[in-house]
């Protein structure tokens, strides 16, 4: 079971204690069979501070966190830059879920939500956590193949 985490989510899950609504996701990480994809590129890469770097490492290390190298989707990420069915600013969030086959996203974003759950930009349509009423999503979630 696998989950994307939007760079605006991302100091919540991987900070001391995590946020009320991201705790559901780091027990899921560091209980059962979860696991965190990423890539450090766009915001994701800005947003990746001492810390966290080091709790994602240590999630890497423990096979709880999966890293995917941008360049491996950066030529459909650039598609998606000019799909003018896009209302996000993160094609780089969708290309990864394409990519990886992962339709579960951790964000805040209302306009990366619709266009996750859009089936035109990701098929099949993804599913969002946005906080802990969605702790559901973290059993019926799979990882689709492992691409990364």
């Amino acid at each position: 079971m696998c989950i994307i985490v939007d760079a605006n989510r991302l100091g919540k899950l991987l900070s001391e204690p995590p946020d009320e609504d991201a705790a559901p996701i780091r027990r899921w990480l560091e209980r059962a069979n979860g696991t965190l994809v990423y890539s450090t590129e766009g915001k994701f890469r800005g947003e990746l501070g001492g810390k966290a770097r080091t709790k994602l490492a240590n999630y890497s290390r423990a096979g709880k966190a999966r890293l995917i190298a941008a360049d491996r989707f950066a030529d459909d990420e650039r598609l998606l830059r000019e799909d003018r069915r896009l209302k996000s600013d993160d094609p780089h969030v969708l290309a990864l879920a394409r990519f990886s086959g992962v339709r579960l996203l951790y964000t805040g974003d209302k306009k990366l939500m619709a266009d996750f759950k859009n089936v035109e930009l990701v098929r099949p349509k993804g599913r969002v956590y946005s906080d802990a009423a969605n702790a559901r999503l973290l059993t019926s979630t799979v990882c689709a193949g492992d691409r990364g």
